[in-house]
């Protein structure tokens, strides 16, 4: 019985990437059009970027400054500055994730 199970799927997977509709073979979904309204890009947009990227950055910087105050080796300020600047600048690249702008 497995071997009947599995002769069907893989009919159903060869009728299916083949583009030709075999018996017990399923159609494949067309794609939907976003609703009017809908961002496209996970960016949310210019402000969308802007906005995420100065997070990013004060959020990394006051991180990288408390782990250079307690690190006595390293320059806090240093630190926090490139870390601030990297994440800013990288956050203006990649864009914002879909959660911020939700």
């Amino acid at each position: 019985m497995a071997d009947d199970d599995i002769e069907r799927l893989l009919r159903e997977v060869n009728a299916t990437t083949s583009g030709s509709t075999g018996a017990g073979a399923s159609t494949p979904k067309k794609d939907v059009a976003p609703r009017s309204g809908e961002v496209e890009s996970s960016s949310g947009g210019a402000g969308g970027r802007l906005a995420f990227s100065v997070v990013a950055a004060g959020v990394t910087g006051v991180g990288a400054f408390l782990f250079g105050v307690f690190t006595p080796w390293t320059d806090a300020l240093d630190m926090g500055f490139a870390a601030a600047g990297a994440a800013f600048l990288t956050g203006l690249v990649a864009g914002a994730p879909r959660w911020f702008s939700s």
